[in-house]
């Protein structure tokens, strides 16, 4: 009996455009120079800094792919403020930066059945989470789902950012069973990679979709329990049909 639908964010609720990393890092880093600006710090001129934390960011990803850890983000940029003899509390930086959501916007779709899909889902339950890679902190993040219409739906929300496991370490999907006191087992966790998606939640015993987007094609040891190839065809594997649900037994 499935009680829970966890879902990844990028490429599964919401595409994001990763063609040009560097130009998502610098919009996501302008208002935060805006803001120290404003508040009387001298940092440099925004080339020269948009330039250090880019640095800076791809050192720390080149790190935590070698120790399978998310980035810090704010640790990251906290070096580059120090760097300029900038000094800000992590919590204060945290907010600041939460104020980038606006400028993500450009650089992000949402999927068009994912509002709707969403609101089936909880409509007729189930209980509903979120287990994301995302090296953003979560109130930027955060940001960017209540623009998307999603947030409320999601009073669970586990970030890389925040628990610093990376899917498919299998403590980050742990982490979300026990916030949504919802045993794995009774778990479905929907994303758009096999690698990170399918074989995580499978090696804590949740059951799987992947949603193949493109029409992929199943390679490897990484076999979902169902493939989807638009969000809508996830209602009727959970059996939910105008906004009600009899959940499946198997």
């Amino acid at each position: 009996m499935v009680e829970a639908v966890l879902f990844d964010i990028g490429d599964t609720l919401i595409q994001f455009d990763m063609s040009e990393p560097r130009r998502l890092v610098g919009a996501a880093v302008g208002p935060v120079h805006q803001w120290l600006i404003d508040n009387g710090h001298k940092p440099p001129a925004f080339s020269r800094y948009e330039k250090t934390v880019w640095r800076r960011v791809v050192r720390a990803f080149a790190w935590s792919r070698l120790r399978r850890r998310e980035v810090d983000l704010l640790a990251t940029i906290g070096a580059v403020h120090r760097r300029f003899g900038i000094t800000l509390p992590a919590d204060r930086l945290a907010t600041v930066m939460a104020g980038c959501a606006p400028a993500l916007r450009g650089f992000l779709k949402v999927d068009p059945q994912a509002v709707g899909v969403v609101q089936a889902i909880h409509e007729a339950g189930f209980a509903l989470g979120i287990v994301s890679n995302v090296f953003f902190p979560a109130q930027a993040v955060d940001g960017v789902l209540r623009a998307a219409g999603l947030l409320d739906f999601f009073p669970t929300r586990i970030y890389s950012s925040d628990v610093g496991y990376r899917k498919p370490h299998p403590e980050i999907f742990r982490i979300a069973s026990r916030k949504l006191s919802v045993a794995a087992a009774r778990s479905i966790y929907v994303g758009d990679q096999l690698g990170n998606d399918v074989r995580g939640a499978s090696r804590v015993g949740m059951r799987t979709v992947w949603l193949a987007a493109g029409g992929g094609v199943l390679t490897g040891r990484d076999k979902p329990d169902h493939v989807i190839q638009e969000l809508t065809e996830l209602l009727p594997i959970l059996q939910v049909n105008d906004g009600y649900a009899r959940r499946p037994s198997t």
